[in-house]
């Protein structure tokens, strides 16, 4: 008999979990930075380098980006993960997110990195597609920055399953 479930048609994106969590963070209109978890990342393009957001509309982030044109995108190391799990559980338009993480200049917009991310990359956006409930939001990738490679590999990022749930990934 097969174990197969049907109508998971609200939840399908699940099937395509663990993802590796994003810190999105965009500037207030005060000029500190806002921090928003999101999922919902791709590379769409390498030449030009051009990174997709799925964001909805509602979401005061979204504004942010909206308005001023730039945002950055940082990954964030498994010591983060109390923080990550405070950003992405909070709204931006209630609260001042500004600090929960250690934020520094980056090289090519006014949008600050969080300085302990395992990466970071600057962002203008590019374009922003209306997609069912929510918002395809292209960034052209104007700078990255990461720690050693080597680094980033044995620390790995976060991974998100849905919800509020997280996992380390392990080395097989």
């Amino acid at each position: 008999m097969s174990e197969w479930v049907f109508g998971l048609e609200s939840l399908y994106h699940r099937l395509l979990s663990p993802r590796i969590p994003v810190i999105v963070v965009a500037l207030r209109d005060d000029d500190l930075p806002n921090a928003m978890v999101a999922a919902w990342h791709m590379p769409v393009s390498s030449n030009p380098p051009i990174l997709a957001l799925a964001i909805a509309p509602d979401r005061f982030t979204h504004g942010l980006i909206e308005k001023r044109g730039e945002f950055t995108v940082n990954i964030p190391p498994p010591s983060l993960l109390d923080r990550v799990k405070i950003a992405g559980s909070i709204s931006g338009r209630l609260h001042d997110k500004s600090k929960l993480f250690k934020f520094i200049k980056g090289t090519s917009i006014k949008t600050p990195i969080i300085d302990e991310s395992l990466g970071a990359m600057e962002c203008r956006l590019h374009r922003i597609l209306e997609m069912g409930d929510h918002s395809i939001i292209l960034g052209n990738v104007l700078a990255t920055r990461a720690k050693k490679f080597e680094e980033v590999w044995l620390l790995s990022p976060l991974l998100h399953l849905g919800g509020t749930k997280y996992v380390k990934f392990e080395y097989l």
